[in-house]
């Protein structure tokens, strides 16, 4: 386990937390204290975007499967020991270079209507928790309705509020698609039982393959749709949600 210190957690726990290096049990501790702590929040949004544009800036080409972790593990060690004298520079370009790839993407949209809401408690306040998937590994898969299902028991257990989305774009999508998702009677159970659970599918990616291959990828009656997953992210992240790329 990694070392924690204080009432906070240490800088190379946050790198391990960005990198999903920690095991559930750590990981259902840290949103609790990333979702109390605004600097703590702000600070993991950080780190992932210090990653994301590591990954931009050196254009990673795509790859296969099983080797995209690794690459990520890669970018956010990368990101923790870089000094601020040398990312300076390189962070005013690749931010104009995100900026500019944006633009027209991030148009604010309507919240989508979410009709499934826990109310939280005067006592505690709520937890959310984004799970993106662009990963059409089964793995992948099975690994996002693991840990979405262990927070919200564990949260449920404890009495305390919590709202989970997982969020399904790019090769994720065939997790919500009838004829391909290899969990839909899971999928249903878990919907069923907790309330508080989101499936979101992003319309670019539906678009995308209509328009491409001319197909109609069916869904699962469990998810939602929203417009855009970059701007889903982004909108729930200045909502105050924790953001876990899976």
């Amino acid at each position: 386990m990694t070392e924690q210190k204080g009432p906070g957690l240490s800088d190379e726990f946050l790198n391990a937390f960005v990198d999903n290096q920690i095991d559930a049990d750590e990981k259902a501790g840290a949103y609790e204290a990333i979702n109390a702590d605004e600097g703590l929040n702000r600070k993991v949004c950080e780190l992932r975007k210090v990653s994301d544009l590591v990954r931009l800036a050196y254009h990673t080409p795509p790859v296969p499967n099983a080797a995209r972790r690794p690459v990520r593990r890669l970018t956010s060690r990368l990101a923790a020991l870089a000094t601020p004298y040398v990312l300076t520079p390189f962070l005013l370009v690749a931010g104009a270079t995100l900026g500019w790839s944006l633009h027209g993407v991030l148009t604010p949209h309507p919240p989508v209507e979410r009709t499934r809401t826990t109310v939280a408690t005067a006592r505690s306040p709520m937890t959310k928790v984004l799970f993106h998937l662009d990963n059409g590994d089964r793995a992948h898969m099975r690994q996002v309705l693991e840990e979405a299902q262990h927070l919200l028991a564990r949260y449920r257990a404890d009495g305390k509020p919590a709202k989970v989305e997982i969020l399904a774009d790019g090769p994720g999508l065939a997790l919500l698609r009838r004829r391909l998702s290899p969990f839909p009677a899971r999928i249903a159970a878990l919907e069923a039982r907790y309330p508080n659970l989101i499936f979101a599918a992003c319309q670019d990616t539906i678009n995308r393959l209509e328009r491409r291959k001319g197909v109609e990828p069916h869904l699962l009656p469990q998810a939602v749709i929203v417009p855009s997953a970059i701007a889903e992210i982004v909108h729930l992240q200045h909502r105050g949600w924790t953001y876990i790329r899976v």
